[in-house]
């Protein structure tokens, strides 16, 4: 997984978008950020902020782009697209 996101990560890069592009993408076995993912199903009512849940796999690359602010504002990222994970609680059930 890590070898085909690093060439995704070149491909996305170096053919296609200018420097200001950054690949998003989770890690298996990170903790799942809530804030940082879309709900693609809509109000979950399992969803809760800060699901300590750990990630099984991405399902499907992100990608952000660094804007300058106005005179005195920093840079800041916005998210264009945000990768889709699948969670062990979801590939393992939740133990009942």
């Amino acid at each position: 997984m890590i070898r085909t996101t690093q060439r995704l990560e070149a491909a996305f890069m170096v053919d296609v978008t200018s420097s200001d592009m950054s690949l998003l993408f989770e890690s298996p076995g990170a903790v799942f950020d809530e804030a940082g993912m879309i709900n693609e199903f809509g109000s979950d009512s399992a969803s809760k902020p800060g699901r300590r849940d750990k990630i099984a796999g991405t399902t499907e690359v992100g990608l952000g782009k660094s804007i300058c602010g106005g005179p005195g504002e920093p840079r800041r990222e916005e998210i264009l697209l945000k990768p889709k994970v699948v969670l062990e609680k979801d590939v393992v059930g939740d133990g009942k």
